[in-house]
């Protein structure tokens, strides 16, 4: 039988761990399944609340792209010339005092 889709929505690595963790104790998961979420484990440095609500406070706060935000997340950028790498399809330039704002963000518990 065919899988109706229901919604569509991006991940991050966090809650793509959280999901499949999930389904794993509900039954076996498939070879894909078990790839990315070891894949998920060993690269997601956040909780999934945690990711989620970084996520909205840099679109919210900075005005980027939820694609853009979810790859900050994914990756934590240490320093700003790290971060600047996933800024470069914005269509705003930020200034230094804006991308030390986001580091801060990141950076809190």
């Amino acid at each position: 039988m065919p899988v109706k889709i229901l919604k569509e929505r991006l991940l991050n690595l966090a809650e793509v761990k959280k999901i499949l963790e999930e389904r794993s104790s509900k039954g076996e998961l498939s070879y894909f399944q078990r790839v990315t979420l070891d894949y998920a484990t060993k690269f997601s440095q956040l909780s999934a609340e945690k990711s989620v609500q970084i996520i909205k406070k840099l679109t919210e706060n900075f005005g980027i792209s939820e694609s853009t935000a979810i790859q900050i997340v994914n990756a934590v950028p240490k320093s700003i010339d790290e971060l600047r790498v996933f800024l470069t399809n914005e269509q705003k330039i930020f200034t230094e005092e804006e991308l030390s704002e986001f580091l801060k963000i990141l950076e809190e518990p």
